[in-house]
């Protein structure tokens, strides 16, 4: 449906990873990674369950697959691509369903500025955390020692504590 960003729910990159794995004759290391998804989304499956909120305020509509995995309502500033800027009436569109929802939390991205999730912020009272759609890890990152699941993790705690779960 045009967005590429399938990594974000755990289930369909495991699927994507043991096609590609049967396709290059590497099932055994599919099969690997697939069972290590499994038990990430089982993490995010648990850790999503019992929140205060469902809506998630992004910066861009990256996180559409993550959202209906886990049963969370999307609200994205701007559209799949992340290059694209929000006019004024989508920004209005945007703060009014937050103060309508009562959200509390918009999310930002690590690679985007974070301008745009800021004046919906602060238009509304809102906080801001950082959700990265992991479009690409820095050499700083990867030399840090970060990776897929860490950075999983890491969006799992923004979303837990942006969402108000228990």
């Amino acid at each position: 449906e045009g967005d590429p960003h399938v990594w974000l729910d755990p289930v369909r990159f495991a699927a994507v990873a043991e096609r590609t794995g049967a396709a290059l004759g590497a099932e055994a290391s599919a099969r690997e990674l697939a069972a290590l998804l499994g038990a990430l989304d089982d993490e995010l499956r648990t850790g999503l369950r019992d929140c205060e909120r469902r809506e998630v305020v992004t910066a861009h509509d990256a996180f559409a697959y993550l959202g209906e995995r886990y049963d969370l309502e999307l609200i994205p500033i701007a559209g799949v691509s992340p290059e694209a800027e929000p006019s004024a009436r989508d920004l209005e569109r945007v703060a009014d369903l937050v103060r309508a929802r009562g959200a509390t939390t918009i999310f930002v991205e690590p690679l985007l500025s974070p301008e745009v999730g800021e004046t919906v912020a602060r238009e509304t009272g809102a906080e801001t955390a950082v959700l990265d759609p992991l479009e690409g890890l820095t050499e700083e990152a990867l030399d840090g020692g970060e990776d897929y699941f860490s950075v999983m993790r890491a969006n799992l705690a923004a979303l837990r504590e942006g969402l108000g779960c228990r």
